[in-house]
């Protein structure tokens, strides 16, 4: 028991973590045998481990801190990145995890985490009432779920999550676009936070700026089924009305 409370100050620990406890890597295996086996401890995944509530054996830590333990630089991303943000219009069962370094998904305690290729370290931040976690900040999770709308749960939930955020910083959305520097980027985020411009309070610069970077080449916001209508002012092909799912919504619960 000697290092028991030494990992709950840790709550969610590699097997290094205990190996420079022990400064013995023999005897960091032996207690994360034995603490394993005794149900003080739970084994996330490979030299990932999480201190257990002793009353009924659930990891400690929550699935937004496992994610940001994966690998170094790993962060919520995507959907998992608007549920931490109370943005998320459905609860799912699978969290994006984006990460610099490759590693294998994974299922715990009834949750999947789903690697995703980090593009940029930009826009990730460690909430200050979280410091174990590592997500997003809201203009990054914007772009990226604009970016690939079906690693957000798709358009309906996207159009669902975007119809409450009530501001974003313009100067990050344009730091981060042109990072990106991705022309279909452009394109989609215009027509997309063009919806609801008044509401997250965008300039119109923004749109022009938006639109300055759209090309001759004809995209699609989804599949070419549903994306059956032209948008000339962006160059983008998309379904009709995408508010028409806010309205769908709305009569599911008459």
């Amino acid at each position: 028991m000697k290092y028991i409370e030494e990992l709950h100050g840790l709550k969610i620990f590699h097997k290094k973590d205990v190996v420079a406890l022990t400064k013995d890597e023999s005897a960091a295996r032996e207690i994360l045998r034995r603490y394993s086996k005794q149900g003080f401890i739970s084994r996330i995944r490979r030299d990932l481990y999480a201190v257990t509530d002793l009353a009924n054996k659930v990891s400690l830590a929550s699935k937004f801190e496992i994610a940001g333990h994966i690998t170094p630089s790993s962060y919520l991303s995507h959907h998992a990145a608007l549920e931490y943000h109370g943005l998320a219009h459905q609860i799912f069962y699978t969290l994006y995890v984006s990460s610099m370094e490759t590693f294998n998904d994974f299922d715990y305690e009834g949750i999947s985490y789903m690697f995703c290729q980090s593009k940029s370290e930009a826009g990730v931040v460690n909430p200050v009432t979280d410091p174990l976690i590592r997500v997003t900040d809201l203009e990054r999770t914007v772009l990226d779920c604009i970016d690939r709308i079906d690693l957000s749960g798709g358009l309906e939930e996207l159009v669902e999550c975007f119809a409450i955020i009530t501001y974003v910083s313009e100067k990050k959305l344009t730091d981060y676009l042109s990072r990106f520097d991705k022309q279909i980027l452009y394109q989609k985020t215009g027509f997309i936070l063009g919806h609801f411009q008044k509401e997250m309070k965008l300039s119109d610069a923004f749109f022009e700026s938006c639109r300055s970077k759209v090309g001759k080449s004809v995209r699609y916001l989804t599949d070419k089924q549903e994306s059956d209508t032209y948008f000339k002012k962006w160059g983008l092909c998309a379904p009709e009305n995408i508010l028409s799912f806010l309205e769908q919504g709305e009569n599911r619960y008459v």
